[in-house]
């Protein structure tokens, strides 16, 4: 029996955020332009978590502090594109690895899809955002999930986080060795701890670090752990890393409205 504090339904939302959420589930009162307007209101009618079930899983949710958070809160198929093209790539005793796991939209996804062979490798350093995606895993019954607290990039050491437009969702790993606040480790130092040999797929979000991560990561791995499929964002705003892919074999499948899609052909260089 978990804490009382994990259990899902001990935010429920109020009947007058119930009726707020049922407003906004209409197409299109959802979009992004109108969430943070509805986020404030809920969070006025009643301050704190919200808990959720979404198509994806139960969630609890911070409205106003993440657009993640408000997100899975106000949009009920929110990165569905995105999921859907990772799901089919990934079997139920697959390996998806999410770098920039914020409060856990794609683990919890992707942790619900496959069943207890698979794995779920969520990498987030962010302290705010990993206290939330760990409670999101607990409420989902996630056993088949490795937690890492650390940031992604080049190099061995320590960074810290600066925060934009008070938005946990919107943060930049700042390289600090001498009073870093997290670790920061390879890609690829992270799997063989996790004991990976495979991925069948990858997210990554972590704010114009992708480079900083990727590069070393096919430099030094063995092909047969490259990601048979990757969704990260748009990579037409990110030339180096599109050329990257490009010669490692990765075919772009197609750009949704926030991300781009891409799957592991054959090398072409």
């Amino acid at each position: 029996m978990p804490p009382p504090n994990l259990r899902f339904g001990t935010f429920a939302p109020s009947l007058l955020q119930r009726l707020i959420l049922g407003l906004t589930r209409v197409p299109p009162l959802y979009r992004g332009s109108l969430r943070p307007t509805w986020a404030k209101i809920i969070n006025l009618l009643r301050r704190g978590p919200v808990d959720v079930c979404s198509t994806y899983g139960n969630f609890r949710v911070y409205p106003t502090t993440n657009l993640v958070d408000s997100a899975i809160l106000l949009h009920p198929a929110y990165n569905k594109e995105e999921l859907d093209f990772l799901k089919n790539g990934l079997p139920a005793s697959g390996t998806f690895v999410d770098i920039g796991a914020n409060i856990g939209l794609y683990t919890v996804a992707l942790g619900n899809h496959i069943n207890s062979k698979g794995r779920v490798v969520a990498i987030e350093p962010n302290p705010a955002c990993l206290e939330r995606l760990n409670v999101n895993i607990a409420l989902n019954n996630l056993e088949a999930v490795s937690v890492f607290g650390v940031g992604v990039a080049d190099f061995h050491g320590k960074a810290r986080l600066v925060i934009l437009r008070n938005d946990l969702a919107i943060a930049h790993i700042v390289r600090d060795d001498a009073n870093g606040t997290f670790e920061v480790r390879t890609l690829i130092d992270i799997l063989n701890e996790a004991g990976l040999s495979s991925i069948d797929a990858l997210k990554i979000d972590i704010e114009g670090f992708e480079k900083a991560a990727l590069e070393p990561f096919f430099q030094s791995a063995p092909r047969e752990l490259w990601p048979k499929r990757i969704c990260m964002e748009h990579l037409h705003d990110n030339n180096e890393v599109a050329e990257i892919l490009r010669k490692c074999g990765y075919r772009l499948v197609k750009n949704t409205r926030n991300n781009s899609l891409l799957i592991l052909d054959k090398a072409t260089d």
